[in-house]
């Protein structure tokens, strides 16, 4: 039989929390579950108790669903470099905050959808969209429902709050880049209907007509994946008269692009500077070594925690006209694909 110093601690169960509180179990069921018929000082109590007693509910159990948990619900893709790169900071900064975080991944064969509909089960009290797809109506339902957090795309809905970081401005930034350096035939491949892939390349289009370069706006299908910057090198260098530079929807495509390109022959930067956006890993990695256009995760991470926090905190959808909106600024960071062009 073990000592007692090696027994292992008994669980909190709900009837502790009941007796701490001094309630019935019904009662605290009904208040961590956001039951109508439990008073607001009784509910605090509950609460108090159970965070006293480091009580946290079994999820499947569907009648404490809306336990106070301070879980923040987070889908992002998995296959998107930047994104995995973004998590590591939300981590980070949710601990701060006291916010715990579930996790549901869409691939391929799970949706956005699907993980959406795994979050709403394990019960989170908010949720956070990164870089979503959905429609604006699809978001705007999920906010009536909870607080809804829009990471990494700017969408203007009531009700939705949104963190994000200035993507005409990043993606302008990119052009001005280039003509500093001298090139003036600059090619844009664009997100192919991806999220913010409308924004990016309305910031190329805006920044090549400030240059008074509105003669030489070419804008090539592209894409979110290194596969479609395959595909896009092949159409940029089948050019009959190809650009000098070319900014990309992201890094991954970018990386798509120059790899495609060296294959074929392509001095990268002196026959063609490539710019990407997001500064993800895959932009820093040696092989590639890409020029971009940097989100700052760590800024985006903490601006989305202390909102979340806040919301979480308040236990209520957000009042249409209440949302919050940060903007935050890009910046450029240089690496070894750009270079002034040739002649």
């Amino acid at each position: 039989m073990e000592g007692a110093q090696g027994r292992t601690p008994r669980k909190v169960t709900i009837r502790d929390v009941a007796r701490l509180a001094g309630t019935s179990t019904s009662t605290v069921s009904a208040a961590l579950s956001g039951g109508a018929k439990v008073s607001e000082p009784t509910r605090r109590r509950v609460i108090d108790a159970a965070d006293r007693l480091g009580w946290r509910p079994d999820r499947r159990a569907s009648g404490l669903r809306r336990f106070h948990s301070r879980s923040v619900g987070m889908v992002y893709e998995v296959e998107q470099s930047f994104q995995a790169h973004l998590l590591d900071a939300v981590y980070v900064e949710l601990a701060k905050e006291g916010l715990e975080i579930v996790l549901a991944g869409a691939t391929a064969h799970h949706t956005e959808q699907m993980c959406i509909a795994d979050l709403l089960r394990e019960g989170c009290e908010a949720l956070v969209l990164t870089g979503s797809g959905l429609s604006g109506r699809e978001i705007a339902d999920l906010a009536r429902r909870l607080p809804t957090l829009s990471l990494c795309r700017q969408v203007s809905l009531g009700g939705v709050d949104v963190v994000a970081c200035d993507s005409p401005q990043g993606a302008g930034m990119a052009v001005d880049a280039l003509v500093a350096l001298g090139h003036r035939r600059i090619a844009h491949v664009n997100g192919a209907g991806q999220p913010m892939a409308e924004a990016r390349e309305q910031g190329y289009v805006e920044a090549m007509t400030r240059h008074g370069l509105t003669r030489n706006i070419r804008v090539l299908a592209g894409g979110s994946t290194v596969a479609a910057g395959v595909l896009a090198g092949h159409a940029l260098w089948g050019m009959s008269s190809p650009p000098t530079a070319v900014t990309c929807f992201n890094d991954m495509c970018a990386s798509g692009l120059v790899r495609q390109l060296r294959l074929a022959g392509v001095r990268i930067p002196d026959d063609l500077s490539v710019v990407g956006f997001d500064d993800a890993p895959v932009a820093s990695d040696p092989t590639t070594a890409l020029t971009t256009v940097q989100q700052d995760v760590t800024a985006l991470a903490r601006e989305a925690a202390q909102l979340l926090r806040f919301r979480v905190e308040s236990g209520r959808p957000v009042r249409p006209g209440t949302e919050r909106v940060v903007t935050l600024a890009s910046q450029m960071v240089t690496r070894t694909t750009t270079a002034p062009p040739k002649s």
